[in-house]
C-alpha cells in the first residue's frame, strides 16, 4: 500500500531504507511482544488463581522470548523484502506464497518434534533455521529436553541466520522499493 500511494518514496526523503526497513521490523517484534505479554500474563494470572504457580517454567519463558524476537525478525524481514519487490497487490499474493509455505512446513515439522522429541530428526530440525524457533522450544518444553549445549548452538545458528536474513532483506528492500511497474523478478 505504501508503495503504490508513494508514501515510502517521501519517508525515504528523510531516513534511508534500511532504517525503514528496521523501524517496520521493530514494529513487528513490538507487536509480537505486546500479544506474548498478553498471553503470558494471563496464563501466569491463571496459575496463580489455581493455586498451581509450580507448572509455570520461568526458564522456558525466557526462552520462548528469544526465539519469538529471531523469529519476528527473520519471517518480518522476509516478507517485508517480498512485498517490496512488488508494484499490485496481485504480484505481492503470488510472491509470498512460497513464504507462507515456508511457515506452514515449519508448523507442520512442530508435528514430527512433539511426537519424538529426542528424535534424529527433531533434533536435525533444531538446528534448521526457519524451524529453529519452533522445534527447540517445543523440545524444551518436553522433559527431559535437549542438552544444553544443542540449545546454544541452536541460538547461534538462528542468531547468525536472522542476521543475514535481515541484511539480505535490507538490499532487497532497497532496490524493491523505489521499482515501479516492473514486475518481481529473482
Amino acid at each position: 500500500e505504501e508503495k503504490m500511494s508513494k508514501i515510502s518514496e517521501v519517508l525515504l526523503g528523510s531516513i534511508s531504507a534500511f532504517q525503514l526497513l528496521l523501524g517496520k521490523l521493530v514494529g513487528v517484534v513490538a507487536v509480537s511482544f505486546l500479544l506474548a505479554f498478553v498471553y503470558l500474563g494471563i496464563g501466569i494470572y491463571a496459575a496463580f488463581n489455581f493455586g498451581r504457580p509450580d507448572l509455570i517454567s520461568w526458564s522456558l519463558i525466557g526462552w520462548f522470548l528469544l526465539f519469538l524476537v529471531c523469529a519476528s525478525l527473520m519471517f518480518g524481514s522476509v516478507f517485508q523484502a517480498l512485498s517490496s519487490a512488488c508494484s499490485d497487490l496481485k504480484d505481492a499474493q503470488s510472491m509470498l506464497q512460497p513464504a507462507m509455505m515456508l511457515v506452514i512446513g515449519t508448523y507442520l515439522a512442530s508435528f514430527m518434534v512433539i511426537r519424538a522429541p529426542d528424535s534424529p530428526l527433531a533434533v536435525a530440525l533444531s538446528f534448521v533455521p526457519p524451524v529453529t524457533p519452533f522445534a527447540m522450544l517445543l523440545r524444551l518444553a518436553m522433559p527431559p529436553g535437549p542438552p544444553l549445549w544443542q540449545v546454544l548452538l541452536s541460538v547461534g545458528v538462528l542468531a547468525v541466520c536472522t542476521v543475514a536474513v535481515v541484511w539480505a532483506a535490507g538490499r532487497i528492500f532497497r532496490i524493491g522499493l523505489l521499482m515501479q511497474g516492473k514486475p518481481p523478478n529473482l
